[in-house]
């Protein structure tokens, strides 16, 4: 019994589950990088399972950097680390295991896989403490999981030559998940104005925020728009371009809640724009 409230505590710490909403992106990158076919199941289930370790490590991390400022914040002051409900000591100890996962399914991959494993590290490890410096720290986020197509790429074609699709799509990755932050952050004004926390609404307010969001999420959709033309679409990828910006535009809609303009509905915006180019 205590095992399995141990594994409940590191599941919550970790939301390994949300990594499933970050695949469709992954899986683009992949798909582009077996030149418009997916590669052997082998290799999908080592990009997954690299996905999961990065994506362990990364907020791993980021609960321990940020165990002080979410003891302060009402919304995440219940959290794992903040509450005591888990230790520093183990909290490091699974980031270190989500490392490890990461660098041996890099290893596995491919030897540029390897090479290049260290550079989504850097932005992994370091995102979550922006907040501390720059009301720009939403970027951070949005450039991490931009990285993580590049890589998928990588991983299928067994070299780094990045045609331009995949550094649009990446565009388009990077400003929708940065967009989404923007707005998620707005459950936070009253906590990080009082903590000295830097955001784009404890900056500018939540109709300041919004207009930021607003168009960084137009920039988003440009990018798709181009990765479609490029790719001389059909109707299928056109209509989840629409689908795409239906859910962009939600986000957006006061009467609902922000916690579900982030999720579920941004993760569908984000998924639809993953699936465009795949159909294309």
């Amino acid at each position: 019994m205590a095992s399995d409230t141990t594994l409940k505590k590191i599941l919550r710490f970790t939301k390994v589950e949300h990594t499933i909403f970050s695949l469709p992106l992954i899986f683009t990158g992949a798909f582009l990088g077996g030149g418009g076919r997916f590669p052997r199941f082998s290799i999908m289930v080592l990009i997954v399972v690299a996905a999961v370790g990065a994506r362990v490590f990364g907020m791993s991390m980021n609960r321990v950097f940020d165990r002080h400022i979410d003891q302060m914040n009402p919304r995440t002051a219940n959290r794992e680390l903040p509450s005591g409900k888990l230790s520093l000591k183990m909290a490091v100890f699974i980031a270190l295991a989500g490392l490890g996962v990461y660098l041996v399914a890099c290893g596995l991959l491919n030897p540029w896989c390897l090479v290049l494993s260290p550079i989504p590290l850097i932005p992994l490890l370091g995102y979550s403490l922006l907040k501390r410096f720059t009301a720009l720290c939403h970027f951070g986020i949005g450039l991490c999981l931009a990285i993580s197509p590049m890589g998928a790429y990588v991983a299928a074609a067994g070299n780094p030559n990045l045609p331009a699709t995949v550094f649009i799509f990446a565009g388009f990755v990077f400003f929708w998940l940065s967009g989404a932050d923007i707005i998620y952050a707005i459950l936070d004004i009253d906590s990080d104005r009082k903590n000295h926390i830097y955001s784009i609404p404890a900056w500018l307010g939540e109709k300041g925020a919004l207009q930021v969001a607003g168009g960084v999420h137009l920039t988003c959709w440009i990018f798709l728009v181009i990765l479609v033309k490029m790719m001389h679409g059909g109707p299928m990828a056109w209509a989840a371009l629409f689908i795409s910006a239906v859910f962009l535009v939600m986000m957006y809609v006061p009467r609902i809640p922000v916690s579900q303009r982030f999720f579920p509905i941004s993760n569908i915006a984000g998924i639809a724009g993953a699936i465009a180019p795949m159909v294309a």
